[in-house]
């Protein structure tokens, strides 16, 4: 039920602005951005709320959300025309657009007719291209990401950690959730919450789930499916066929770091870039379409829910939207553009107006890596190229890493497949059918040569621009990902064109196919259909599927002590633990257990609070320079101190020596689950000399 919820939350609140548009493909263009207009909603709530002085606790935001979106349906219901949108004419490709054109009296049926919501029913072959990549796709989530106790990453702990304080503290300010623990916090960032966060506190307390499992919901269910709709849409409006969609929707599941960027825990560097082409296509249609005014209202309010969900895929989405508007068909008509213009930057500066200083001096959550390949412009070709391991089923492991996986004939065999595929895919640029893929590979192509030269770059330009992705360059290519497997059925269908042309050539029975998109639909379906069979096969996702289990708590014995600690810390009491190195960081988020450490404080935020954290622990654990702090153990009232033997992989060293730990007269051993210890504080680890 915790899932369900997850989803509604997600998709509902977005979902109900489709009310403000006619039946028809502007509808459904904006059903497909419902999550993104979710969080563009959430955006604005979150950040208005508490400037009106009204409650800003989860459950207000959603109300807040479902009354901004009903109001924006009444109004569209109530205003016959926009300021500036035109009557439909006999060029407009949406069969429903007579809903915005008839009925120009003004009497009160006509205003009482507005209120209706038309009915709109999708089309057999739609429904099934639809279903079956959502089913595939959420198939895989499941395989790589389902039965775990928690999400894995060590960024999935602190978001767990942001939305367990959104949740205690009734309140989505950032001074209420960023901080440095859950008792006696102090301020440790400027930017934090996200607008994801908010998201899942509210399904968490519609629920009374686990966070956990939200943010399971989000990967696996939310962020495939959100996919599926906005690549299916995006092929569908550029003149793609059912199954050429469904191909190229389905695709991403299992080419490109789809998963892979859910390995270091940020779900919303996965989540984002699902959305993207849903947007881009709104934005598309609002300077090209029929409804300038409205759509350009919803796409700049997607804009505004990426700011603050993962504020630089906005760059992808514009490179992609600025494809797409090439890409439509229809006169350009320069008022409409400006109206377009005009209503995105009033939608996506509102709900960031309260935020603005916030977001200009976010020095801290912006500090940057060198450039991985300084100089190195033919490596950084290779790496972002020429490297077949950039091509591998679900990108694992990434290029730079182990090669293993080239040796499993299932990998050899898809990448057979896909490069000769996306080689091809260049052809797009000539060939009128192909006319979808054009917007892919021209943002694909941009943003990796964007990719290589902020790798090998110093510039002042370069390294301004990937400060944005903290000079990470596998940052955008999970940016990017859905490229490759679209593309890939883009090479596919260029195949399928040569043996039409072929046939129609060589065979006078086949002179029927001249025309037919028969062929090309064969050649999209059947080179996916090959690569799923291939990615099913244990030996191709087990080993992504196993580095993201080492990355997630496993085994009865977490469950275990989470619950025991949940009965036994004292109201008030804290435990303390090395942070996010032996998982035990769920237990505040699923289990409301007080945790010591929380966020530690960025550049330009006062450390004490967070030193005296560290004091107290190196104390507890006998640290060889632990200084005494007694005090600081009193001050955060630590009961408990927890440790275990599975550490997350990748992280830094511990913070303690087990011999020294276990002789410490500060703590007791209280419990013990499997290879999690639980310690008791002493009275020797809370004493306290006056003044100290």
């Amino acid at each position: 039920m915790t899932t369900l919820i997850a989803l509604a939350v997600a998709v509902v609140p977005g979902a109900l602005l489709g009310f403000a548009l006619p039946p028809g493909r502007y509808r459904w263009a904006t059903w497909a951005a419902a999550p993104a207009l979710t969080l563009g909603l959430v955006t604005l709530a979150m950040t208005w709320l508490p400037q009106l002085g009204l409650p800003d606790d989860p459950l207000a935001v959603l109300a807040a959300e479902v009354l901004l979106a009903g109001l924006a349906v009444l109004a569209s219901r109530l205003v016959s025309r926009g300021l500036v949108e035109r009557k439909a004419t006999a060029g407009d490709t949406d069969r429903h657009a007579d809903a915005s054109r008839t009925d120009a009296s003004t009497g009160w049926r006509a205003r009482a007719g507005r209120l209706r919501l038309p009915a709109v029913r999708p089309g057999r072959a739609d429904v099934i291209g639809i279903a079956v990549p959502a089913a595939v796709s959420v198939a895989f989530g499941w395989l790589m990401l389902g039965r775990l106790i928690a999400p894995p990453g060590w960024d999935a702990m602190n978001h767990g950690f942001l939305t367990r304080r959104i949740m205690d503290t009734d309140s989505v300010l950032i001074s209420s959730a960023c901080t440095t623990g859950a008792t006696e916090p102090a301020l440790s960032c400027s930017f934090y919450p996200l607008a994801a966060n908010v998201a899942w506190a509210q399904a968490a307390e519609l629920s009374g789930g686990r966070i956990s499992t939200v943010m399971s919901a989000w990967s696996i269910l939310v962020g495939p499916l959100a996919l599926v709709a906005a690549v299916y849409a995006c092929v569908r409006a550029l003149g793609g066929r059912p199954v050429v969609a469904a191909s190229a929707a389905a695709a991403p599941a299992v080419l490109g770091p789809m998963w892979m960027s859910v390995i270091t825990g940020r779900i919303t560097e996965q989540t984002a870039p699902c959305m993207a082409g849903a947007i881009a296509l709104l934005i598309a249609l609002s300077a090209r379409g029929a409804h300038p005014v409205r759509l350009g209202l919803l796409a700049g309010l997607c804009g505004a829910g990426i700011v603050m969900t993962h504020t630089y895929d906005v760059l992808f989405i514009a490179v992609l939207a600025v494809g797409m508007l090439l890409a439509l068909r229809g006169r350009w008509v320069l008022r409409r553009v400006a109206a377009a213009a005009g209503a995105m930057l009033l939608a996506g500066l509102v709900p960031l107006v309260p935020l603005l200083g916030v977001l200009a001096g976010a020095n801290g959550e912006r500090l940057s890596n060198p450039p991985a390949l300084l100089g190195r412009y033919d490596e950084a070709f290779e790496y972002w190229v020429s490297d077949p391991q950039r091509y591998v089923l679900f990108a694992y492991p990434g290029v730079g890493g182990a090669d293993f996986q080239l040796g499993e004939p299932t990998i050899r065999i898809a990448l057979w497949l896909v490069i000769p595929c996306l080689l091809l895919s260049v052809l797009c640029l000539v060939l009128p059918r192909l006319r979808w893929a054009r917007p892919w590979f021209a943002a694909g192509v941009i943003w990796t040569a964007i990719g290589v030269w902020t790798t090998a770059s110093d510039s002042t330009a370069a390294m301004t621009l990937s400060s944005l992705w903290y000079g990470v360059r596998e940052r955008v290519r999970s940016m990017i990902f859905p490229v490759y497997g679209v593309l890939a059925v883009a090479g596919a269908v260029v195949l399928g064109i040569a043996v039409q042309w072929l046939l129609a050539r060589v065979a006078r029975r086949a002179e029927a196919l001249r025309g037919s998109d028969v062929p090309t639909a064969v050649a999209a379906a059947a080179l996916v259909v090959v690569l799923l069979g291939l990615a099913a096969v244990p030996a191709s996702w087990q080993p992504l599927r196993g580095a993201l289990k080492g990355r997630a708590p496993v085994g009865e014995s977490y469950v275990r002590a989470y619950e025991w600690l949940a009965e036994n810390t004292p109201r008030g009491g804290t435990v303390a633990y090395d942070r996010h190195h032996e998982f035990i960081s769920w237990s505040y988020a699923d289990y409301e257990v007080p945790m010591l450490f929380g966020i530690p404080p960025l550049p330009g935020l006062p450390t004490e609070n967070y030193d005296r954290r560290w004091d107290a622990w190196n104390w507890l654990v006998d640290n060889a320079d632990a200084r005494p702090a007694g005090c600081e153990v009193r001050r955060f009232n630590i009961s408990y101190l927890v440790v275990g033997t599975r550490n997350m992989p990748g992280a830094w060293d511990k913070h303690y020596e087990r011999k020294r730990l276990e002789a410490s007269d500060r703590i007791e051993l209280a419990q013990k689950f499997g290879r999690i210890r639980i310690y008791q504080v002493t009275d020797a680890g809370r004493s306290c000399a006056e003044g100290g």
